[in-house]
């Protein structure tokens, strides 16, 4: 991280806005009295970027009256990118912070929706935390022994930040979720292949089982033209039977008119009542029934 330009505002000892340009000089050495601001510089670094310094809370607002909030913005290059930082906190209100990166000439803002999570990026995009940063490139007064007195396995994680060994990790981790994830499209394959080779085995009593079903099919297609014919010669001959009804209704009928003729034409016939006559046409007639 190389910083670029630094911005205070009733922060600590500064009441007044005032700016830092990191680009007019290399090295810089900065001196004076006590209460000049020499140390509020560098906790203003550390409270734009990870919100701590010496003071917690509303104590980092200079206690000036007219002072109504405390204001650091830094911007600084990292990885080949121009980053802007603004932390503000109004008096007796939360904490405002805002994350942006340069695109061209404008911003282009990296603000999460909380302040957390906007912390969690801005630590994430820098790969250090507080705790890395004060042990690595930034040493608190009287705190030069600080990284020396920690534990073997905090030391471990502050110099693997500083590395980027969390890099590693990481790779480490998708490697193996992309493991996993072979390995269950292997055991798919596998399984799909076993399925296959059962198949497969079964070649030889599949065929023969088609040979048979083929055959059935064909005499079955045989049995089903033969009846089909059979019910075609039905259905003509229930045909001509229908007409045959027909005509011997009409010839049974011809016959009566016949009878009634040739009763009238007998000597005394005429003497009949027509009662008698009426009866003798209501009697039923006797048809032939031919049978199939």
């Amino acid at each position: 991280m190389i910083p670029r330009h630094l911005r205070i505002s009733g922060f600590l000892s500064y009441r007044d806005p005032a700016d830092l340009d990191f680009n007019s000089f290399e090295l810089a050495c900065i001196s004076g009295h006590n209460g000049a601001g020499k140390s509020s510089l560098l906790d203003a670094l550390t409270w734009v970027l990870f919100g701590e310094a010496r003071g917690k809370g509303m104590d980092v607002i200079n206690l000036h009256k007219d002072v109504k909030a405390a204001e650091v913005a830094l911007i600084f290059e990292y990885e080949g990118n121009v980053f802007r930082v603004q932390r503000t906190l109004p008096r007796g209100k939360s904490t405002v912070l805002e994350f942006q990166v340069q695109d061209k000439e404008n911003w282009k803002p990296l603000t999460e929706k909380t302040t957390r999570d906007t912390q969690a990026r801005i630590e994430q995009t820098l790969r250090l935390d507080y705790e890395t940063f004060i042990n690595a490139s930034f040493f608190l007064q009287g705190k030069a022994d600080q990284f020396t007195q920690k534990k073997a396995s905090e030391r471990k994680t502050v110099l693997g930040t500083i590395l980027g060994l969390e890099v590693w990790d990481e790779f480490k981790d998708r490697t193996a979720e992309r493991r996993k994830l072979i390995e269950r499209e292997v055991d798919e394959i596998d399984g799909r292949i076993a399925e296959i080779d059962t198949e497969l085995s079964e070649e030889d009593v599949r065929k023969s089982r088609l040979a048979e079903l083929e055959t059935t099919l064909k005499q079955l297609s045989s049995t089903r033209a033969v009846q089909e014919s059979a019910l075609e010669n039905i259905r003509k001959n229930a045909a001509l039977l229908a007409e045959q009804r027909k005509h011997i209704d009409t010839l049974a009928a011809s016959l009566e008119r016949v009878r009634f003729s040739c009763a009238d034409l007998r000597p005394g016939s005429r003497k009949k009542s027509r009662t008698e006559l009426d009866t003798r046409s209501d009697q039923p007639r006797k048809r032939d029934r031919i049978r199939l």
